[in-house]
């Protein structure tokens, strides 16, 4: 009864291990190729330089990198490393899953 048990909870951990690491794929897959965004968890603001103003002239400032194109990369780096995270917990428990689906074989030598 145990054996079956255990082969039960092997197959419902490997099936949570599979889905733990599909879905990080294909969100992944989704957000890299721009068909969905990563979650917004970081606002940033513009990176801009002071120009240096000239007589009768008022100070400008130059945007080098938009605060939008920012926040992208950042929030894309932080879903991408979120992922791997759960990828990697999906990977385990897959492992723990089949750990308990194999059979285990003892062989006892007898020395006569």
């Amino acid at each position: 009864m145990r054996i079956k048990t255990d082969k039960t909870v092997g197959y419902a951990l490997l099936a949570v291990g599979l889905g733990l690491i599909i879905f990080p794929v294909c969100s992944m897959f989704n957000v890299f190729t721009g068909s969905g965004a990563p979650p917004a968890i970081f606002e940033m603001n513009s990176i801009t330089i002071p120009l240096p103003a000239g007589e009768g002239m008022s100070p400008a400032e130059v945007e080098v990198v938009s605060g939008t194109e920012i926040s992208q990369v950042v929030n894309m780096v932080l879903w991408l490393m979120f992922m791997v995270f759960v990828i990697t917990a999906g990977g385990k428990i897959g492992g723990l899953g089949v750990r308990l689906i194999r059979d285990i074989k003892v062989e006892v030598k007898r020395e006569d």
